[in-house]
């Protein structure tokens, strides 16, 4: 997948993928959507995340991710959309992302860091 360098969008959500979400990822520079949510992916979210700079959209909710939310996603300027709901996330939320209009950040049950 990291070889997809054009790709634009990555939709899987709903298909019982497990394991962790490769690193390799952030390496899609070109992607706008991912959206891996209603799976049974576990690990921790990649900080590698964060170098996806053109993300409007990052989905990953309904999953059994645990960990803390990388600090790296606030590098996600274009962020219009981020959900991260439904799975076993810890510590606090990067204060950057805060502003992102469309979120689901108050279901975490998590503060923002300071």
């Amino acid at each position: 997948l990291s070889q997809l360098t054009n790709l634009r969008a990555l939709a899987l959500s709903g298909n019982d993928l497990s394991g962790s979400i490769p690193s390799a990822l952030g390496q899609l520079a070109n992607l706008q959507a991912l959206i891996l949510s209603f799976n049974a992916l576990s690990g921790s979210i990649p900080a590698e995340l964060g170098q996806l700079t053109n993300l409007t959209l990052l989905s990953l909710s309904s999953n059994d991710l645990s960990g803390s939310i990388p600090a790296e996603l606030g590098q996600l300027t274009n962020l219009e959309q981020l959900k991260l709901g439904s799975n076993q996330l810890s510590g606090c939320i990067p204060a950057s992302l805060q502003a992102i209009p469309k979120n689901d950040l108050d279901q975490l049950g998590l503060s923002f860091c300071e």
